[in-house]
């Protein structure tokens, strides 16, 4: 199942907040697809890899037609 979480005009704390919930929601999905939309941020796109997708362990990558998101696929339950 397709996901998305735009998280624009929020603060740091609070994007890494709602991602995380987002994502750990999501994960119960068996076939999860996650559009995290940064907007062009590279502090925000560090933040919520580095203290969430790492964290968790999810694979994901950011497409090059849109280098605003990131997209978090998992294909199992955690």
């Amino acid at each position: 199942m397709k996901h998305k979480v735009d998280l624009h005009g929020l603060s740091y704390k609070e994007a890494v907040k709602k991602a995380e919930m987002t994502l750990v929601g999501a994960s119960f999905d068996k076939a999860m697809v996650v559009e995290i939309i940064t907007g062009k941020s590279k502090e925000m796109q560090d933040r919520i890899i580095k203290e969430v997708i790492e964290v968790y362990k999810f694979p994901y990558y950011i497409p090059a037609y849109n280098t605003g998101m990131i997209i978090v696929e998992h294909d199992e339950i955690l």
